[in-house]
């Protein structure tokens, strides 16, 4: 089998893949521009490079592989004008050595960002094809499913609609940080204790930071937080912050750290565990360089006993076919829908929990394919 084409697509319009113009870009979050306030208020005044990009990867024996990142123009830029040619006439059922040359052919520009997201959704194209092939579901050609049932846990600050869904727990975005001074401390707590409140007791709470945090205000809000017993705060730090992250998790007992959200490969997951910077870790698959490297990732932390919880896991259907398949992943990331449906206008067969958990993914490959309406929302790269 032999690659014959490499189709890159870019999104029409750039806005959240799964919600569009929601909390997420709307709402105040902690972010790493929060100290400036024209750009405090809604994420989407800042953030680019959101538009989904997508591959779809064809063979001489009508097998194809679809996979997805985020970079807009510049990430389709660099899979179909350089990645494409180095793809052609190669056997996907390489793809350790497919990646290799991916990644060193792009050191001189890559490394970590948008090469990587690039690198993403090629791999992650090339394992939805050899899983086809195979015609059998991915977490089978990852070596086989570990577990029948993943519960998720949802994203998000509407946490009154949340208890006795099902769902392990809930994911709180923390709107202030250092900038906002006591008031915002005051209004973190309040945050939490309400939730804690209405969830009561037996779910868990996480925060989620988005790098707005720093290291003194990190050790201050998990001290403020003990009474409400949260299981993780959340990329606090800068990812690049190695010495941060180890100092925090060093210093603070009450909870756990996670981050990792936005490192990328091996080397920088090798880097948050030298350091022990958390004690679960979260690449996003369509980021940190896609299954190839999430499984080398957890791989790692498991031989430093540390859990692999991958950012947007539930959304993302290579993502849930590997946490099935891995010992070492016990938790599917979800944003809340009251319907639990995971609509998507451009790709179908994404995957979507039923009363809080996931159950086996069904379909040869990763389940997907594009949507009737796909070709009206998106724009082929040449």
């Amino acid at each position: 089998m032999k690659v014959t084409k490499v189709n890159v697509y870019v999104q029409n319009e750039s806005k959240n893949i799964q919600t569009g113009r929601s909390w997420l870009s709307e709402t105040v979050i902690a972010n790493p521009l929060s100290i400036y306030p024209e750009y405090g208020a809604r994420r989407s005044s800042w953030r680019g490079m959101d538009q989904r990009v997508l591959v779809r990867i064809e063979t001489d024996e009508g097998v194809d592989g679809l996979g997805f990142s985020t970079g807009g123009m510049a990430a389709a830029s660099i899979i179909k004008h350089h990645f494409e040619q180095l793809l052609m006439g190669q056997n996907p059922f390489q793809v350790e050595k497919l990646w290799d040359i991916l990644f060193k052919s792009s050191l001189p520009y890559g490394r970590k960002g948008l090469p990587i997201m690039a690198i993403s959704a090629v791999d992650l194209a090339l394992w939805d094809l050899i899983a086809k092939a195979r015609s059998e579901p991915l977490y089978q050609t990852l070596g086989g499913p570990v577990k029948d049932k993943v519960q998720a846990y949802v994203t998000g600050n509407e946490y009154d609609k949340v208890k006795g869904s099902g769902y392990w727990g809930q994911k709180l975005a923390m709107p202030y940080g250092p900038h906002s001074g006591q008031e915002g401390i005051r209004k973190n707590v309040e945050l939490v204790r309400k939730a804690r409140e209405t969830l009561g007791p037996d779910m868990e709470l996480m925060l989620d930071c988005y790098m707005g945090w720093n290291v003194d205000y990190t050790i201050r809000m998990a001290k403020e937080l003990e009474p409400y017993r949260i299981r993780w705060i959340e990329e606090s730090l800068p990812p690049d912050d190695y010495k941060g992250y180890g100092m925090i998790n060093r210093k603070i007992s009450s909870t756990a750290i996670a981050t990792g959200e936005h490192e990328y490969t091996r080397w920088g997951f090798a880097e948050l565990l030298e350091v022990r910077a958390a004690e679960i870790l979260q690449p996003d698959i369509c980021w940190c360089g896609g299954l190839s490297e999430a499984r080398k990732i957890s791989a790692m932390a498991s031989a430093h006993h540390i859990q692999v919880i991958p950012h947007a896991g539930g959304l993302q259907p290579w993502a849930l076919h590997l946490i099935f398949a891995d010992a070492n992943i016990p938790l599917a990331e979800y944003i809340y829908r009251a319907d639990e449906r995971n609509d998507d206008p451009v790709i179908d067969g994404l995957p979507a929990p039923k009363n809080g958990w996931f159950e086996l993914p069904e379909g040869p490959g990763a389940g997907i394919r594009l949507s009737d309406r796909a070709q009206e929302l998106i724009t082929e790269i040449h």
